[in-house]
């Protein structure tokens, strides 16, 4: 898993982002970004632009994995970062209001930000977390004239609010249907970006300061001399170092 920062670099990025914790994990990622702009407007702005630094990082190939929900088999699959970008947003995706009239309700709504899944992520389980989701971004709603609390919308109309949503903001929740290699069973698979490229740039930090730690104890040096070292270089006095 190759980075295309130099490790000083690479390790200075990991330290800001673990200092910001998990709520500000994203948006301490999205500065590393060279042309960082303001804080994304929507879900599927923020999954683009995580993605864009996934590519500049680690490449545009995304190795993925997930289990089957019947048998817990493994599935191995791939996926490319640009592609995944390139879903368009809907041209008044960045509105801050909405309209959805359907099975006569009329709903004022916004697209959910990041502060919105934080808060509907302690629910009990996937029904109770969209119905959370969904009721924190209905900004009025209506039935025939009268006001019906976002809480109270029935499944049907949150399914079309959710769908309309997606329209919308089509790169705001990633995902893939898989079947399962062993006994076929089809399933849904989502992709988190930002936890998915954090891991990748934890496992390659702690990498790098294992090797710090070896190359320190083996001939002395400081972690600058050793992060001012070539990864084949750097490599080259690990294996002499082992030997």
């Amino acid at each position: 898993m190759a980075c295309r920062l130099d490790a000083d670099a690479l390790l200075a990025l990991w330290e800001r982002t673990l200092a910001a914790g998990a709520p500000g994990r994203d948006d301490a990622l999205l500065q590393a970004l060279p042309d960082a702009l303001a804080a994304p407007r929507t879900l599927g702005e923020r999954n683009a632009r995580l993605l864009a630094l996934h590519a500049q990082l680690f490449g545009s190939e995304l190795a993925l994995l997930s289990h089957c929900p019947a048998c817990g088999s493994a599935a191995q699959f791939s996926a490319d970062c640009e592609a995944l970008a390139a879903r368009p947003p809907a041209t008044d995706a960045a509105a801050s209001r909405h309209r959805l009239e359907a099975q006569g309700h009329a709903i004022e709504f916004r697209l959910p930000d990041s502060a919105d899944i934080a808060a509907a992520s302690g629910a009990p389980d996937d029904d109770a977390f969209a119905r959370e989701l969904l009721a924190r971004c209905v900004l009025a709603c209506t039935r025939n004239g009268a006001r019906v609390p976002p809480h109270e919308l029935p499944a049907p109309l949150l399914d079309a609010l959710s769908q309309r949503m997606e329209a919308l903001d089509p790169a705001a929740s990633l995902s893939f249907e898989l079947a399962c290699p062993q006994c076929s069973t089809p399933w849904e698979a989502r992709l988190d970006v930002g936890p998915l490229l954090w891991q990748k740039l934890q496992a390659t930090a702690e990498r790098v300061l294992l090797d710090v730690d070896a190359l320190a104890r083996a001939y002395g040096w400081t972690e600058p001399e050793v992060l001012r070292l070539s990864p084949l270089r750097r490599a080259a006095y690990l294996q002499l170092a082992t030997a």
